[in-house]
């Protein structure tokens, strides 16, 4: 198990690799500018910045991966490999290569990072209300935050997805783990998803807070179009196979989840995994309702942080079934500022679920049958996806707000709500 100094031994080798001044060369050479960043330690710490026409930066000789499984006994910095060292002079070629070994890079500390998370983090399904919820969590894709602001980075992370699903098919325990948030699962008509009022052990309202982007607001034709696919990509599914799709309204990206309801956090401002106290189910589950001034802090922090940030400027990049069984609408972020607010509200809520949406998707619909899909229907699966991303590439959609939601059913965002603008918006 890979623990902190792992990881900090990892984030201080690719440190090392982008620091400010060897990005300032690289965009001068480049003819980039510097902006993009939420501020200048930030993007020397990850590299990041608006993509720029240049093939990549200078070359290093790293080993991330080595550093971040090497000895976690030293005070920090790198166990073992070369010391990374700017070269200078090299061709485009060679440069695609330096960004793929700082990709690389940028993948191990991710990697180690979520090890961690998944070790700290408190699943209430194992204690409070659920069945076990980790086949699902590890099945979901973590990008860095170098790969969320980089257009052409997260474009290649979506075509991974979508060709796994061609080549394997349904994780089947990621699709089973779904399965306990809905009803329904057997006989006529689609499954409905539960309101959390409904679990074994009820979930008080309040409980389960997100911060969103409802992307039917700012393209109700793109999202009239992408329920159309939903509805031809579940016809291609075996019969009997169980699934729910997600109504037009209910489109959204997540930003930001302060409480969710596998990992509840009745107060993100507390480091202590967010104020929720040990005990029985029943006593936990009761504990998950937020304090009424803690709530105001929440929405005043989300509020202070989308009113920082300029507004994200997204574009579709593919329809893709992923092997979770979730049908994913996916874009990029032409601005990088999607990136920069997560890293915010992360800085805001230190107690909040350490499992965060890194990728920039809105979930259209669910298969939820743990079975696998023969070839031929996974082809038609696939075929159906292709096809509607070719027509839906390139649809744009630029948000002036994000919402603060307190979600009283799984999926549906539905509850209270509060929007928050974002800084040109004001």
């Amino acid at each position: 198990m890979l623990h902190s100094a792992a990881i900090d031994s990892a984030a201080w080798a690719l440190l090392a690799v982008l620091t400010w001044r060897q990005v300032l060369r690289w965009r001068r050479r480049s003819g980039g500018q510097g902006d993009g960043t939420a501020d200048a330690e930030d993007a020397a710490a990850a590299g990041e910045g608006k993509a720029s026409k240049a093939a990549g930066p200078p070359s290093f000789a790293i080993n991330a991966r080595a550093s971040s499984e090497g000895s976690t006994g030293s005070s920090g910095g790198s166990s073992g490999g070369d010391t990374p060292r700017p070269q200078a002079g090299k061709p485009a070629a060679a440069a695609v290569d330096d960004a793929a070994a700082i990709d690389r890079a940028a993948h191990a500390i991710v990697d180690a990072a979520e090890e961690e998370a998944q070790r700290k983090v408190h699943v209430v399904g194992s204690s409070v209300n659920l069945p076990d919820m980790s086949a699902n969590l590890a099945a979901k894709v973590a990008v860095s935050e170098a790969q969320q602001s980089d257009p052409r980075l997260l474009a290649a992370v979506y075509d991974d997805m979508a060709a796994k699903f061609a080549e394997h098919g349904l994780n089947l325990p990621a699709v089973a783990a779904m399965q306990q948030y809905f009803d329904n699962l057997e006989g006529e008509g689609e499954a409905r998803p539960l309101e959390y009022s409904r679990f074994p052990v009820p979930l008080p309202p309040g409980s389960v807070r997100l911060g969103v982007i409802f992307f039917q607001e700012f393209n109700r034709q793109l999202a009239d179009m992408v329920h159309q696919a939903a509805q031809e990509v579940v016809a291609a599914l075996p019969p009997g196979c169980k699934f729910h799709v997600n109504r037009p309204s209910h489109y959204h990206l997540t930003i930001y989840m302060t409480s969710q309801p596998h990992t509840l956090r009745p107060n993100p401002f507390d480091p202590a995994a967010g104020g929720l106290p040990e005990g029985s189910a029943e006593e936990q589950a009761a504990a998950a309702k937020p304090d009424p001034d803690n709530l105001k802090r929440e929405i005043e922090a989300f509020r202070v942080a989308a009113a920082g940030t300029d507004a994200p400027r997204f574009e579709v990049h593919r329809l893709l079934m992923a092997d979770s069984g979730t049908l994913l609408l996916c874009s990029v972020d032409h601005s990088g500022h999607l990136a920069q607010l997560r890293k915010r509200l992360r800085h805001a809520f230190p107690g909040g679920p350490p499992k965060q949406s890194t990728i920039v998707h809105a979930s259209i619909a669910r298969v939820l049958t743990p079975s696998q899909l023969s070839k031929e229907h996974i082809a038609a699966v696939q075929e159906v996806c292709d096809r509607w991303t070719s027509r839906l590439r390139g649809q744009r959609f630029d948000p002036d707000r994000i919402s603060f939601i307190q979600e009283h059913t799984f999926t549906t965002v539905e509850g209270p709500r509060v929007p928050l603008p974002f800084k040109r918006s004001i």
